[in-house]
């Protein structure tokens, strides 16, 4: 039987999904008339076509999913975490919610991860993701105008679409943060306790503040989502 803190952890995440894909389908704006022209000025953060705070949304979009490979990738379930973890960098929530949903965290963590995990999991990867949310947000705040943002919401689908899609994955990463520490057995004090609870930068903090844990450590008992051994 599954215990009740997995079934709400996976009907979460199912409903993430599920609100993503009625928004898109039923809620956003019509597709914008030059889509890869839009594309390319977010990418190029041409601020002559895109407001800022779309740019910064954009290159979110693009941290968060290595946020996501530097959980999920230690993942040692039935179901490969990889297809998954690197199809978010195109398709975000669209295609991590359903695996977040359906995921085994009460099989233990990789004993012995590549030479890429321990790389993307290091708490230098952490402290870089951090500084670059943290010079986004930043940018989005000082030259970002609410008012042209909120008109492209309601002009473009892909503007809104990838709004909604870094809403839905903040609040995943969230959470996948907790069933980490869970996991991992690891206590937090101090400043960093109420720290990690953040929006947005919280779960980075977590990341950059998170220590390697040993061979054993990792081999220890699969935990369930709350962090009890079984």
């Amino acid at each position: 039987m599954v215990p009740t803190d997995r079934r709400s952890d996976r009907l979460l995440f199912a409903g993430l999904w599920l609100a993503l894909l009625a928004y898109m389908l039923l809620f956003a704006p019509p597709p914008p008339a030059d889509l890869l022209g839009q594309l390319r000025d977010l990418a190029l953060a041409r601020l002559s076509s895109v407001d800022p705070i779309a740019i910064a949304v954009f290159n979110l979009l693009g941290v968060l999913p290595v946020a996501f490979l530097a959980i999920l990738l230690f993942d040692t379930g039935k179901l490969n975490p990889w297809p998954f973890a690197l199809g978010s960098f195109v398709l975000g929530g669209f295609v991590l919610m359903p695996y977040l949903a359906i995921r085994d965290t009460r099989a233990p963590l990789q004993p012995a991860p590549c030479a890429f995990v321990r790389a993307v999991g290091s708490r230098i990867t952490g402290a870089i993701l951090l500084l670059a949310a943290l010079g986004l947000m930043g940018f989005a705040v000082l030259a970002g105008d609410l008012s042209a943002f909120a008109a492209q919401l309601q002009d473009s689908a892909f503007i809104a679409v990838m709004s909604a899609d870094l809403l839905v994955l903040t609040t995943a990463l969230h959470r996948c943060v907790v069933m980490d520490r869970q996991r991992r057995g690891l206590r937090l004090s101090g400043w960093s306790a109420p720290a990690v609870h953040l929006p947005l930068l919280g779960p980075l903090l977590y990341l950059a503040l998170r220590k390697r844990e040993k061979r054993d450590d990792l081999m220890m008992k699969p935990r369930d989502a709350t962090g009890s051994a079984r």
